[in-house]
């Protein structure tokens, strides 16, 4: 199991690939945050080709916002029809022929009034999609922020505020609108559901919502032009937090240390490695729990589980005690195109997006101006191009095989979480150092 592979998670799934086309699938992977059952099926998903899948996401369009004789399935399969293309598709405001402000409008109506949880969550999930293709549409932030944060606080939907939780921290880390002392009160709201144990937004004891709310802090945090004063209020609960009985939310919880470590370091204006005020006032506790953490034997966690607990606390500990940075690794996601991950910063944001866009990342690291600038790529190459590139659709046989072969290899070592509610799972996302998804 390679490095870069264990940082962004393993699944232990069945060998056999569901194909990625399948209600069933779909289904699993809008059932909580970052869930999905397979990175592709017996075939690379793809869309249609030849510019026809615009037309698709026109007629979703059309057809959610005929709300009369509309049934609950019904808006389901139109919202997983169009999370399905916005994964594999650079989707753009030209794109939507400027319906974009109309279809915010109604994914928000849906996340407010949504008749099931599996249309709250999927309407997140669209909206997630789109923060990150389209930023520019104002309503994202003048209208949906403030809705995504009043429907968590009202705690009337469990199952769907996990994908809440990383909707709202998605629009506010993409926005070009919000200045970082915007961003201030979001992390705050964020770490008091940490704080609470989730209690502050009448969810207490769930590790889903716990998890999301740990891993949204961190993206924000990451995007803070001053961070050190929420990094030295926040650590206490983080560093609580990795007494978790749930393996997500130490990780989670770890990874976030590591990530503050770095920041302030990166912060002081000093000689000295951190400011005058250390991140966190007793580093002799914190290095004690990450050393236990990273050699802890326990029949509790599968050997697979010991394995990425360990790997990764050992890496945050070098972090912390010796000011190491994240060991460099290197992920190829295109011809001749491949990301440095040098930094827990970029780390984080990769998995936050690999939650996003599922199947459809590799398009998006090549494609997405949005995803490429807070990876610090440059510009692609052909803006956009929907995606459509011939990384995504050219691929000959001999590629697609091989594609194939990549992904079984990568599935065989995944993590796949305890199911906490029937018909849910919650699964770590995964990509391997060395796997070309071409």
């Amino acid at each position: 199991m390679s490095r870069l592979q264990k940082r962004l998670g393993r699944a232990r799934i069945s060998r056999t690939p569901t194909p990625l086309t399948t209600d069933d699938e779909y289904e699993s992977d809008t059932a909580s945050v970052a869930s999905m059952d397979s990175l592709w099926g017996n075939e690379p998903e793809s869309i249609d080709i030849k510019g026809k899948w615009q037309d698709e996401i026109l007629e979703t369009i059309d057809s959610l916002g005929e709300r009369k004789g509309s049934s609950t399935a019904g808006r389901e399969e139109l919202l997983k029809s169009f999370v399905r293309v916005a994964s594999l598709k650079v989707v753009t405001e030209e794109m939507l022929s400027g319906r974009g402000e109309e279809l915010i409008g109604m994914l928000g109506r849906m996340v407010k009034t949504g008749r099931s949880e599996k249309e709250i969550t999927l309407a997140a999930r669209a909206l997630a999609l789109l923060s990150a293709s389209t930023p520019e549409e104002t309503s994202l932030t003048t209208s949906i922020l403030p809705l995504l944060r009043q429907t968590i606080s009202d705690g009337n939907n469990e199952a769907a505020t996990p994908w809440l939780i990383q909707t709202l921290a998605s629009i506010a880390f993409f926005s070009s609108t919000l200045a970082s002392e915007d961003l201030t009160p979001l992390l705050q709201f964020l770490m008091d559901i940490v704080e609470s144990n989730g209690h502050s937004i009448g969810q207490g004891e769930d590790d889903e919502i716990l998890t999301a709310a740990i891993e949204s802090f961190g993206i924000l945090l990451s995007a803070l032009d001053d961070p050190l004063d929420n990094i030295q209020s926040s650590l206490p609960a983080l560093v609580d937090s990795l007494s978790s009985s749930a393996l997500a939310v130490r990780l989670a919880a770890g990874e976030d240390i590591a990530l503050s470590y770095e920041l302030a370091s990166a912060s002081s204006d000093s000689e000295e490695e951190y400011p005058d005020t250390p991140p966190y006032d007793d580093i002799d506790h914190l290095t004690s729990i990450l050393s236990s953490l990273s050699t802890t034997s326990t029949k509790k966690l599968s050997k697979h589980s010991r394995r990425e607990q360990h790997s990764l606390f050992r890496d945050i500990l070098r972090t912390v005690s010796t000011h190491q940075p994240l060991p460099t690794q290197k992920l190829r996601y295109a011809k001749q195109e491949e990301l440095r991950l040098d930094s827990w910063e970029k780390l984080l944001r990769l998995k936050h997006l690999r939650r996003i866009f599922t199947h459809g990342l590799h398009v998006h690291l090549a494609s997405n101006p949005h995803v490429r600038e807070v990876l610090d790529l440059p510009p692609p190459s052909e803006p956009g191009s929907g995606g459509s590139s011939d990384e995504d659709e050219g691929m000959t046989s001999a590629e697609r095989r091989s594609l194939q072969k990549e992904m079984r290899r990568l599935r065989e070592g995944r993590v796949r979480r305890d199911r906490n509610r029937a018909g849910q799972v919650r699964m770590i996302d995964v990509f391997g150092d060395d796997a070309d998804v071409e």
